[in-house]
């Protein structure tokens, strides 16, 4: 069943400029602190090619980070939102390296794992308010997202970022990239 009135933060990368608002509402919200390793919203940069990507947890339907954690401290709010529970972590990281989306980041205070809870309590999550120059963020019902709708850039990056010599029909392991 949908929850119609679950939302989610939906990042549109072509428009990002990479003014990192986002991440410095992020940690004043919940650390006080407006520093970068404080936010659990970040920005990947790209400047060869001028592209600017912010990475926040996507709260997937089967979140592997949920799956792998050993002590059981990754769970699901009401919300949607896929957090740690810290007084359980034992910063073992393995919710980072399970999450495709490299969303989970550390806590620098407590070395344990935390993600986006959406701004728990709040209308709209500080970082969506922050964003404000070009809206590359936006918190919008999850009924309304198209699973698809990152895919064309996915396929443009990985163009760009191929290794050199690599075919798209296929390779020497198998696969293929097409």
């Amino acid at each position: 069943m949908v929850d119609l009135k679950e939302k989610v933060i939906v990042i549109d990368p072509d428009k990002c400029v990479g003014c990192h608002s986002c991440e410095m509402a992020c940690s004043l919200k919940n650390f006080g602190k407006a520093h970068p390793y404080y936010s659990r919203i970040r920005i990947t940069e790209f400047r060869d090619v001028n592209t600017f990507i912010p990475i926040t947890c996507q709260q997937c339907e089967e979140a592997s980070c949920i799956k792998v954690c050993p002590m059981g401290a990754r769970y699901r709010l009401e919300n949607g939102a896929v957090v740690t529970n810290q007084d359980a972590c034992i910063g073992c990281r393995a919710c980072m390296f399970a999450c495709y989306q490299g969303a989970p980041v550390i806590d620098p205070e407590s070395g344990k794992t935390m993600t986006c809870d959406k701004c728990v309590g709040e209308e709209m999550p500080w970082c969506v308010k922050a964003c404000s120059m070009q809206n590359a963020l936006e918190y919008v019902p999850k009924y309304m997202v198209n699973s698809t709708s990152g895919k064309k850039f996915a396929w443009e990056l990985r163009e760009e970022y191929k290794p050199k010599g690599i075919k798209d029909e296929g390779s020497e392991f198998g696969f293929s990239f097409g």
